[in-house]
């Protein structure tokens, strides 16, 4: 009996940590999805992931904090600095992360500083491109 029990204990550990454990995502990944799902290639049979693959699902990913709001109200995350990020360059809203429902009071990051944030991806359609947007998000300096 005890052997059950332990056995159930661990095989209740494992799946556990698999359902709940968030997906840690490269930018690379969320181009790549962007980019098939925009203009996706007839002839392309493999299987990759979709837009619609990620979406509700709670990602980690690390990038470059960008403060935009004029009073620190608007907040995104970018896989560029802020010189180099998709307002000021030919580079696609693919590379940048909107952070909502988070509130930076305390100051405590600031633009260009890298970090990993942890949130549940959404897509917002604007016109006939998607905008990344992570919701309930926790932020944390990285190395």
């Amino acid at each position: 009996m005890k052997v059950k029990s332990v056995l159930f204990l661990l095989l209740f550990t494992l799946f556990y940590t698999s359902v709940f454990s968030q997906k840690k995502t490269t930018w690379k990944e969320l181009s790549t999805v962007y980019r098939k799902e925009i203009s996706p290639n007839k002839s392309d049979n493999t299987k990759t992931m979709s837009l619609k693959d990620i979406e509700g699902k709670k990602i980690t990913v690390k990038g470059y904090f960008l403060d935009l709001g004029a009073e620190s109200m608007w907040y995104m995350l970018s896989r560029f600095p802020f010189e180099n990020c998709f307002f000021c360059t030919g580079v696609g809203p693919e590379t940048v992360i909107e952070l909502a429902e988070f509130q930076n009071k305390k100051s405590k990051f600031r633009t260009d500083d890298i970090v990993t944030v942890t949130g549940t991806l959404f897509l917002v359609k604007e016109d006939d491109e998607y905008i990344y947007v992570l919701e309930n998000c926790t932020i944390d300096f990285s190395e």
